[in-house]
């Protein structure tokens, strides 16, 4: 500390510095733990075991018909993947369709998902008020909607639309729910289930002109890992209703969650590995700087040094007093730098940001990563001056 205020000049730019990298090392390592949030957050409103199977083209002959087929998936293909696939846990079919959605205050054109009442748990639909629609009402084909958190608020002036109704293409319906509102996902074009309205299947299939074809089967299975061996066993229990060839690939699309997530959170985790790269790169130039100021200092005391050890010093009393001069630059720097984070970080997740935007997270395993090379840092910058100890 003494040796701090005597040259403060030759270490404030060192300091400096350090306070830099450290700000670096925390803010980089922190924002990749954003981007990580964000992707774990986004999946898990939407859902991250299931499978979404959808029809196609067909690109094999089969009994006579010729490549190029539509296949357009069936209540019974619904009702097949419910029987006779082992590896689902449960299975859902949806139709989707752009509507006109009216009460008395507001018109509003939307999105309708006319969906069976398993959608709920596979999709993660949390109800915030009233209640979503079940089996009940599935078999009854009653006209009841549940509706997203922001589209209530268009819809009624009163911002409370729960057992009030509504009208969808000029049917009336019954709002027996109001979902929590979602946010931004991943799997579900960003926030468009807050603006969305959810009926049963047979009434939404009642309602779009007695349509017996549905838009996708989603499909979860009981075990993540037990997703190929499901899918499979969709392919043997739906082929045959289609007349598809064996062979057949690309009639019927299956589109896995965990599949497509798989590369984006290494792509997360990369970007992750990279920020926390470049932060220990940028403190470590600060160290170079560090080494390079201390042994400056030893050349300039290299006559104290010497009478010091004329004296009866030991070459590990002087080590220890350089390792230690060294450890109190760095440790000053550091403990500022991140500081210095930690307010910014405080900042930027106050601010008004869009979303989508990862804001940084300060977590113990951020900080503990920080303190490890601060100490590499500060352990190497005292070690290359040390060196040259050896000769007094």
């Amino acid at each position: 500390v003494a040796e701090l205020r005597t040259a403060w000049r030759s270490h404030a730019m060192t300091l400096i510095g350090l306070v830099w990298g450290s700000d670096a090392v925390v803010l980089l390592l922190s924002l990749g733990a954003g981007f990580t949030q964000i992707l774990d957050l986004g999946i898990s409103k939407t859902g991250d075991s299931w499978t979404a199977v959808q029809g196609e083209y067909t690109s094999e002959e089969m009994g006579g018909r010729r490549s190029g087929r539509r296949i357009q998936l069936t209540v019974d293909d619904l009702d097949r993947s419910r029987a006779g696939v082992p590896s689902a846990l449960r299975a859902a079919g949806e139709i989707l369709e752009a509507a006109s959605v009216e009460t008395p205050y507001r018109t509003r054109a939307t999105v309708v998902s006319a969906g069976s009442p398993e959608t709920r748990g596979i999709r993660n639909h949390v109800v915030g008020r009233g209640r979503f629609y079940d089996a009940s009402d599935e078999h009854s084909g009653r006209r009841v909607a549940v509706i997203g958190a922001e589209l209530e608020g268009v819809l009624f002036a009163d911002g409370d639309g729960l057992s009030r109704s509504l009208q969808i293409d000029g049917v009336p319906f019954e709002v027996g729910g109001v979902l929590a509102p979602k946010g931004s996902q991943l799997m579900s074009n960003m926030d468009l289930h807050d603006r969305m309205v959810f009926v049963p299947l047979t009434s939404g299939r009642k309602l779009f002109r007695e349509r017996k074809e549905v838009d996708h089967i989603y499909v979860e299975p009981r075990r993540i890992e037990e997703g190929v061996r499901m899918e499979d066993e969709i392919r043997a229990a739906l082929w045959p209703l289609h007349s598809l060839h064996p062979d057949e690939g690309q009639a019927i699309r299956f589109d896995s969650v965990p599949v497509i997530i798989g590369p984006i959170r290494k792509v997360v985790f990369a970007l992750q590995v990279l920020l926390g790269v470049v932060g220990t790169v940028t403190l470590a130039m600060s160290g170079v700087s560090v080494a390079n100021l201390m042994i400056a200092i030893v050349g300039a005391r290299r006559r104290e040094l010497a009478m010091r050890r004329a004296c009866g010093a030991r070459r590990s009393d002087l080590l220890l007093q350089l390792m230690v001069e060294t450890l109190v630059i760095v440790g000053l720097g550091g403990a500022v730098g991140v500081l210095g984070a930690l307010v910014i970080t405080a900042l930027i997740g106050h601010a008004p940001l869009p979303p989508e935007l990862p804001r940084p997270q300060v977590s113990a395993s951020v900080l503990l990563t920080t303190f490890a090379v601060l100490t590499a840092v500060g352990l190497c910058a005292g070690i290359v001056p040390a060196l040259s100890l050896i000769h007094i």
